[in-house]
């Protein structure tokens, strides 16, 4: 339960991990990306999600990369670290790890691969609560968990101590609704997806966002959509929106976050390699993904950084 533990507003962007061509961790682009979307006007940031390849990481690495953002952000916005493991005792050892190292929060993925029932989940995230005590963040992405964090699981896992937020990921506008008014007044409903729906889940009264693909592509413009959700700036929005959501077929373009680092790549932006299994676009990939952002302009535009 939150009980004003944390009180996190605004676009928390889900940064990629750049790699390097051998699959090393490449520090140098980690940062100028932070940096960069901390000039644009960053809340927050999410290291280590599903954007960020968490599933790749090993310990010292997450570990490693919620050191270097910290040193970033030099405390001026909280740093959220996916710690999400399937084994329980893994995730409270790389959690005070992070933690340690002055991370604001977890992200905890609901374990996966491993069938376990709502008892054993609940269970679960208890037990990384008594034993980490620091602000977690559930994170509910159905789509490659096989668990859908719905009312019935909220309901029990918001009475949990340091669970303060849930980062809703189930693509399920109207079950985000449902969780932001039936629970809203005791953990902080974040919305995913932001790049389809994240306007209306401001306007509506989610307190924060962690968006990948806008925020990374469009910069400033991306990250400022949280903002004119929340003022109720309805042009604003729309046009912001539907541009984020044009975005939309760089996602299908190879393996996520695939697409999202070569639009990246391609605008002179800090986007880096993949980490085996995943590749990199092939030169026809890329240039689909160079029609989409042609056809919103976006070599000309501030979130462009070639020279």
């Amino acid at each position: 339960m939150n009980n004003d533990k944390v009180s996190w507003r605004g676009s928390f962007p889900a940064v990629v991990t750049p790699f390097k061509k051998d699959g090393a961790l490449d520090e140098h682009l980690f940062t100028e990306n932070l940096e960069l979307l901390m000039d644009e006007g960053a809340d927050g940031f999410v290291v280590c999600g599903s954007t960020g390849e968490s599933w790749s990481l090993d310990g010292d690495e997450k570990v490693r990369l919620a050191e270097l953002a910290v040193q970033v952000v030099g405390g001026k916005v909280p740093v959220i670290v996916g710690t999400g493991e399937i084994r329980t005792d893994r995730v409270v050892d790389v959690s005070i790890r992070v933690r340690d190292v002055g991370a604001s929060g977890i992200l905890v993925v609901t374990p996966y691969y491993a069938e376990v029932d709502q008892g054993a989940i609940v269970a679960h995230y208890r037990a990384v609560s008594d034993a980490v005590c620091c602000p977690i963040v559930l994170y509910n992405h159905p789509q490659t968990t096989g668990v859908n964090l719905d009312a019935g699981y909220i309901a029990q896992l918001a009475e949990i101590e340091w669970v303060v937020a849930t980062k809703e990921s189930a693509n399920d506008i109207s079950q985000m609704y449902q969780l932001l008014f039936q629970f809203g007044d005791m953990i902080e409903v974040i919305a995913g997806y932001t790049a389809k729906h994240g306007a209306a889940a401001a306007f509506m009264g989610c307190p924060a966002f962690i968006g990948a693909t806008e925020t990374q592509v469009l910069g400033a413009e991306g990250i400022g959509l949280f903002a004119l959700g929340a003022a109720g700036d309805v042009d604003g929005a729309r046009r912001v929106q539907k541009r984020a959501s044009m975005l939309g077929p760089i996602g299908k373009i190879g393996a996520t976050p695939a697409g999202l680092k070569a639009a990246m790549n391609l605008l002179g932006r800090p986007g880096g390699h993949c980490r085996s299994p995943i590749p990199d676009l092939s030169n026809a990939q890329r240039e689909k993904v160079r029609e989409v952002l042609d056809s919103l302009d976006l070599f000309s535009s501030p979130a462009c950084r070639l020279t």
